[in-house]
């Protein structure tokens, strides 16, 4: 069945301590009301970015999983492909089935022999045979509680619209002690869907008493920037905290951003008394989140030089239109055109808004959704805004680019008459011959391709790729277990073509004739049942 991996709740990501008790406390309270039809089934708790939510998601998920009540955890995230709405119910029954025995025989009963079943897409049938049908027999005693977490990350409208309206109606088929804790930010769609129904508790998290939560910030800042022997040199009896909780306005992102721009290296030269100075002292904006994240740029790039805005478009473009998150080592490759160390120049600055900024393997993402979205709309980050469209054209040139390194038997196997699975080292062959910008542009250039415009210069490289080396990457596919995307990418391909006069059939066509063995790989193994019959 799929599973998202990583979707799981995070410590690192709680609450501090003695932070948010009271909303905390109203959550797990209603988790422990006792069994009955007249208990909403699910706590829906919204605000806006940067609001806090999550935390207080990934602490109650915590607590409950100290207390072996925690059925299953699932966070969505925009940037991730396993991270979507057609994960959601796979993920949580496998959760389930781990959570207690019963549940995963019970489940066993009803995907076995059904592949159909096991993948299927439809989160409809995934709700109603994952959860409602595996429920059915099983009696389990005490509080379930799943927590899921930023709804609107799960896609656009489109992509979580059978999802909300599984919420929406069917939630309350399931058994009468389970719990759902739902977080996110107060879309249309989402309220729409969802509020006002019987089965649902709304809690708003502007609704938090102002002064409970400017307390639980200034303990955060305090906790944060208490070490910092410069701030109390110039603000003697910590006089920086209130400046600081104000300037906030009851964000919790806001100040989590600002201490680590304070604590941080992110303009040289400066102390971390000055960096404070600059935050109290710029002008305010309509939106606060948006006012911290232009003025921590501007004090790190000048917008009158073109040189290094250019590469800040590039380099945070990759970063955002980028299927999953990628490491530095990976964005060097990628961003091909640039000097190998441009790369660390640019985003070594940015560690308060950007996480794996220090480290050449770890992903490097935006900290918060937030500055994603800052950064893609004009109207917000002005001349530092980002055109994704431009960077999946880029991402689609350097994805072909980089596997002109294919090869055949790319992890030189010494024989071919082996299953994968029975080598015994073919982990550690592909770890050294594929590496991730290799494994990433193979599993995601025909995504960025998609969404790119047609342009004739773009078609000569994927003619030279399909002409050369599209058996090699169908192998390479093979060894990292991802051979299954290799219909859809090639679909996705032809899609693409007919914005010209071209289609696949005209982008595979070579002078001479095409050999036996490349027919039958052609027509059988990815059912290209549209090809002409003469190929």
């Amino acid at each position: 069945m799929p599973y998202a991996k990583g979707a799981g709740y995070k410590p690192e990501k709680e609450c501090l301590p003695e932070t948010r008790k009271a909303v905390i406390d109203e959550i797990i309270d209603w988790v422990n009301v006792p069994d009955g039809d007249g208990v909403p089934r699910l706590f829906w708790l919204s605000g806006v970015a940067g609001s806090g939510k999550s935390a207080i998601a990934h602490t109650v998920a915590r607590r409950f999983y100290e207390q072996k009540r925690l059925g299953s955890s699932f966070c969505f995230d925009v940037a991730n492909p396993d991270r979507g709405p057609h994960y959601l119910f796979s993920t949580i029954a496998v959760d389930l089935a781990d959570f207690d025995p019963q549940w995963k025989r019970s489940l066993w009963h009803i995907i076995k022999d059904n592949r159909a079943l096991r993948t299927t897409s439809s989160m409809k049938l995934q709700f109603e045979s994952f959860l409602l049908k595996t429920a059915e027999s099983l009696k389990m005693v005490g509080p379930v509680i799943i927590v899921i977490d930023a709804l609107d990350e799960s896609g656009d409208r489109e992509s979580r619209r059978g999802l909300l309206s599984t919420l929406a109606g069917r939630i309350a088929d399931l058994p009468t002690n389970f719990r759902i804790l739902l977080t996110s930010r107060p879309e249309t769609d989402i309220h729409d869907a969802i509020h006002g129904k019987p089965h649902v508790f709304c809690k708003r998290m502007d609704g938090i008493n102002i002064k409970s939560t400017n307390h639980d910030i200034s303990l955060f800042i305090q906790s944060q920037l208490s070490g910092e022997t410069s701030l109390s040199r110039r603000w003697p009896d910590r006089a920086w905290c209130m400046p600081l909780v104000e300037k906030s306005e009851g964000l919790f992102q806001w100040a989590s951003t600002a201490c680590r721009f304070i604590n941080g290296k992110e303009k040289s030269g400066w102390t971390p008394s000055e960096r404070l100075h600059m935050l109290l002292s710029s002008a305010p904006q309509s939106n606060n989140l948006d006012s911290l994240y232009s003025e921590i740029l501007n004090r790190t790039f000048q917008i009158d030089e073109t040189t290094p805005m250019d590469r800040f478009k590039k380099i945070l473009g990759t970063i955002l239109a980028a299927r999953e998150p990628l490491s530095i080592s990976a964005l060097r490759e990628l961003c091909f055109e640039y000097d190998p160390d441009v790369v660390e120049l640019i985003i070594r600055p940015l560690g308060s808004l950007l996480s794996g900024v220090t480290h050449q393997s770890a992903p490097v993402r935006p900290l918060h959704t937030s500055f994603r979205d800052f950064l893609t709309n004009k109207d917000r980050s002005g001349p530092f805004c980002v055109n994704l469209s431009l960077q999946n054209r880029s991402l689609t040139l350097a994805s072909l680019r980089v596997m002109k390194g294919l090869c055949f038997n790319i992890c030189q196997l010494e024989t071919s008459h082996l299953r994968n699975n029975d080598v015994h080292d073919l982990v550690s062959r592909v770890e050294r011959a594929i590496p991730t910008h290799l494994s990433y542009s193979c599993r995601f250039w025909a995504d960025h391709l998609q969404a790119t415009a047609f342009e004739p210069d773009i078609l000569d490289e994927v003619k030279e790729f399909m002409h050369k080396r599209l058996l090699y990457w169908l192998e390479v596919l093979s060894l990292i277990k991802a051979v299954n995307i290799a219909s859809q990418a090639l679909s996705a391909i032809r899609e693409w073509s007919r914005v010209s006069c071209f289609d696949l059939y005209y982008i595979l066509r070579i002078e001479r004739p095409i050999s036996l063995h490349f027919r039958p790989t052609m027509k059988v193994l990815l059912h290209l049942r549209w090809m002409p019959a003469s190929l």
